[in-house]
């Protein structure tokens, strides 16, 4: 396996642990800590939207793309989810700000609904990349091909993916983990 599909693996379960946290905190918890639910959607925010999303499209799909006319609808499909990932999560903080705005189970039900909705749409999303996407690429894709993209996934000097921008999105994990509440996290 590539280390780009590596890494992209790695990514996917790490923003599934995240989502998953947050649905299970507002599932199984009477009142959760609203402001930590910000953070983990800032988190998601900030890691989808600046480094994931942009390295698959740009490096990935691309590659795919000159290689197989076959991926074009699958890639078109995913570009599409990667794009309205900010609407989503729009729609996620919205859906919070009413529920800090009402202070009403409906609006924490509400809130809930689209925490799931966001946690299926996800699992949806990474299946596809993970069951259609990479073995196709691993098929179509030769050595000359990935190598350019397993660079772009481990640039170190890239200031998009380079170790300040990670260690910004590492470093929001870190508290993501540490500010938790038992049993999601290591926090009080």
């Amino acid at each position: 396996m590539s280390e780009a599909l590596r890494i992209i693996k790695q990514e996917h379960r790490n923003l599934f642990r995240v989502v998953h946290l947050m649905d299970q905190m507002v599932r199984e918890q009477k009142d959760p800590d609203r402001a930590f639910l910000r953070h983990i959607i800032e988190y998601i925010e900030t890691f989808t939207d600046r480094y994931h999303h942009p390295k698959e499209d740009l490096f990935l799909f691309k590659a795919l793309r000159a290689r197989d006319p076959a991926a074009e609808a699958i890639l078109e499909e995913l570009e599409a989810e990667h794009d309205n990932c900010p609407v989503s999560l729009t729609t996620l903080k919205a859906a919070l700000d009413r529920w800090d705005a009402e202070e009403t189970a409906g609006a924490k039900a509400a809130f809930e609904e689209q925490v799931q909705q966001y946690l299926r749409f996800q699992m949806k999303h990474m299946q596809k990349e993970e069951g259609i996407v990479m073995p196709m690429a691993q098929r179509c894709l030769t050595a000359e091909d990935w190598a350019p993209i397993d660079a772009a996934f481990r640039d170190n000097d890239d200031p998009i993916f380079g170790p300040g921008a990670r260690a910004e999105v590492r470093g929001m994990y870190s508290k993501l983990v540490s500010e938790a509440p038992a049993p999601y996290g290591i926090g009080d």
